[in-house]
């Protein structure tokens, strides 16, 4: 009789273990349980580079946890802009910088974007910010090149010193465009006195920009950039 009861105890005890674990269970809401399965088709989508599922999972995710959506669109305007959606990538990447201002991945992405698109002065604006949070020669680079672009020349000229006079500027690297579609990476410095002579060229100065491409050729003797500037003033004469 005593065996009966202890066995029929145990087995109350292991009755009520289950019970509580599939309580337990039952207490996770339905819709927590839907985001995490958007989280993990999100994931996968982005591990296999399949955007349109990782964008729709994203949007779900928004959906149905409003509260979280700046994170959402974080991961959001990262995907524009690398599938090339720049218009997309600004207007989301903007509204994230509304709420969280010293995002500088954001920040750059969105001034990448503009710049592609031709808001030259929003990103203009975007650059200078960075550069004065980061100290970057590259920030500090696409800096100088929009205000050339504007033909704020003053300016340009006082951002291209800064870059020139820096020693790391010697050392880093930065990708210019030779054509639409082809980069060449050369030293910040060559990029920085390729910029200063045509300035120079701009402000009617012959000889000091001719100086400034020579400069530039000492350092990356392959640059086409300087070369062909150095090419126009023979063609000219």
């Amino acid at each position: 009789m005593r065996t009966i009861r202890i066995i029929i105890f145990c087995l109350s005890v292991s009755f009520l273990s289950y019970a509580q674990q599939d309580k337990n269970t039952k207490a996770i809401p339905k819709s927590n349980r839907v985001l995490n399965y958007d989280s993990i088709v999100y994931a996968n989508a982005r591990a296999n580079g399949d955007y349109v599922i990782a964008i729709n999972a994203l949007y779900y995710m928004m959906a149905k946890n409003p509260q979280k959506s700046i994170a959402y669109k974080d991961s959001l305007a990262t995907i524009y802009y690398l599938t090339k959606l720049y218009q997309k990538c600004v207007v989301t990447g903007s509204e994230v910088l509304a709420s969280q201002p010293d995002n500088l991945r954001i920040m750059e992405l969105v001034a990448i974007s503009e710049r592609i698109i031709g808001q030259t002065k929003n990103s203009l604006n975007l650059y200078e910010n960075l550069y004065s949070k980061t100290a970057s020669l590259t920030h500090a680079y696409y800096v100088a090149e929009m205000q050339f672009n504007l033909q704020r020349y003053g300016e340009c000229m006082n951002t291209i010193e800064k870059i020139i006079a820096s020693e790391k500027s010697e050392k880093e690297t930065i990708q210019v465009a030779i054509t639409a579609d082809k980069l060449q990476t050369v030293f910040l410095k060559a990029a920085a006195l390729n910029i200063k002579g045509m300035v120079y060229k701009q402000m009617g100065k012959s000889e000091e920009a001719k100086e400034a491409f020579q400069n530039a050729l000492l350092i990356e003797k392959e640059f086409a950039l300087p070369t062909a500037n150095l090419q126009n003033f023979v063609n000219t004469k």
